[in-house]
């Protein structure tokens, strides 16, 4: 009976040390810039450039007309069924589950992109 006793505070002790841990070595996200305006986004008013500089179409090498296999990302109606869903779009899924995209030679999303990325994708993707 003392065995288990000991035994049950020693797994106890060990769960609070491994929490109390964990919490002091969590990262808190850097916050966004100042002029990183995340409200009101649309395709046509903010999204279109910034995935055009980041998905490749202004190079034609990833997403551009004809790359059909990989989608074509030059027009909203080409993207639209990649961008609807929220947190379930296929967006979603590569650029911040996966964190495959952007590909190289594309440098990562910076803050102030992704938060406008998710914001769009959590809007619904609006045109």
């Amino acid at each position: 009976m003392r065995k288990l006793q000991v035994l049950l505070a020693l797994v106890l002790f060990t769960c609070i040390v491994c929490s109390n841990s964990c919490e002091k070595n969590v990262s808190q996200p850097a916050p966004l810039p100042t002029n990183c305006d995340t409200a009101g986004l649309t395709y046509t008013n903010s999204m279109q450039v910034i995935i055009n500089t980041y998905c490749g179409s202004f190079n034609t090498s990833c997403h551009s007309a004809g790359v059909s296999e990989r989608g074509d990302f030059t027009n909203y109606a080409s993207l639209q069924h990649y961008a609807t869903g929220g947190e379930k779009s296929l967006f979603w899924r590569y650029i911040f589950v996966q964190k495959r995209m952007p590909l190289a030679p594309y440098l990562p999303l910076d803050a102030c992109t992704s938060a406008k990325f998710k914001a769009w994708l959590l809007a619904g993707a609006p045109q």
